[in-house]
């Protein structure tokens, strides 16, 4: 079995460029979520992700139209990683939502990104079946991630995060589904990567990987979706372009030009821009644990971003 090193990130254009689509991504993705986590309470988590989804992947569907044939020809060689990229899609965000439920959405995303690091290095090396000796710096920063989230769960548990723990239960399944969120994101980063370096382009990519989301949602919700799309058309059309479908756009465009580990890393401002955010709703009070948690996630995204650009 052959040892390779991940590799480090050049702060060249491209990746500026990348880390730029990935900071705009954040921003608009924590307001997004602060907005949805207040209007879904009460209601099943899944409603607006199949009404959602839907809509963003036919809009990507009408811009894929004007894509050049050779790329429709392309897709079908690469059909088994659209697959497993659907099937990732439904653990990063379904997940999430689901999370949101029942957690503070800067915890949520929290534990999602705290998570990804680690994953970022084992999953990557079972997918590419090679050992792969990570950079000191990278473990440290994995390890300091990974307590960061760990704070996270333990304000949560004991009652010092935004929002009030009510049921041990849906606590638990919560902070389940917000790691099985944060395994999601990073294998939907692999395989969006793969197609991205074989040619696909962003908006290609986004009209195939979200079929499984709406199939799922759509099953699960039939019976009250009509009623809920009549009475949130609105706010839920809103949400869907600007907290789904640009952003997600984006992200896909970082991904095309930085290296998984660095995605995943980038991406930890999102708790702090939710968290700034999450403060205008009444529901959620300001929790000083929660801050320190997502400070240390902040801190260490800005060491990562300059360290993996160091020399051993």
């Amino acid at each position: 079995m052959k040892t390779i090193t991940m590799s480090k990130v050049s702060l060249s254009k491209s990746t500026i460029m990348g880390a730029g689509f990935l900071l705009l991504s954040a921003l608009l993705t924590s307001i997004s979520q602060v907005y949805y986590a207040n209007q879904v309470q009460g209601v099943h988590p899944f409603l607006f992700t199949g009404v959602s989804f839907f809509i963003t992947a036919l809009i990507f569907n009408v811009i894929a139209l004007k894509q050049p044939k050779r790329l429709t020809v392309a897709a079908r060689s690469f059909g088994y990683d659209l697959v497993k990229l659907n099937g990732s899609s439904v653990l990063a965000f379904m997940g999430f939502y689901y999370a949101l439920k029942f957690i503070e959405p800067a915890i949520v995303s929290s534990l999602e990104m705290g998570v990804g690091p680690f994953f970022a290095i084992i999953v990557t090396a079972m997918i590419a079946k090679s050992k792969i000796r990570a950079t000191r710096a990278q473990w440290l920063i994995t390890v300091g991630t990974f307590a960061a989230s760990l704070l996270l769960v333990m304000t949560a548990l004991f009652g010092l995060s935004g929002v009030k723990v009510t049921s041990s239960t849906d606590f638990v399944y919560g902070i389940i589904a917000s790691v099985l969120c944060g395994l999601g994101a990073v294998l939907c980063t692999i395989y969006s990567k793969r197609l991205s370096n074989a040619g696909w382009t962003s908006s290609l990519i986004l009209a195939h990987r979200f079929y499984a989301i709406i199939a799922i949602s759509f099953l699960m919700t039939y019976d009250n979706l009509l009623t809920y799309l009549m009475g949130n058309i609105d706010w839920i059309v809103l949400i869907t372009i600007f907290g789904v479908a640009v952003p997600t756009f984006l992200l896909q465009k970082g991904i095309q030009y930085c290296e998984p580990f660095f995605v995943m890393m980038t991406i930890c401002f999102i708790p702090a821009f939710t968290f700034f955010f999450q403060l205008f709703d009444p529901r959620i009070v300001c929790s000083t644990p929660t801050l320190i948690g997502v400070l240390m996630l902040f801190i260490l995204g800005i060491i990562s971003v300059f360290s993996e650009n160091q020399p051993q």
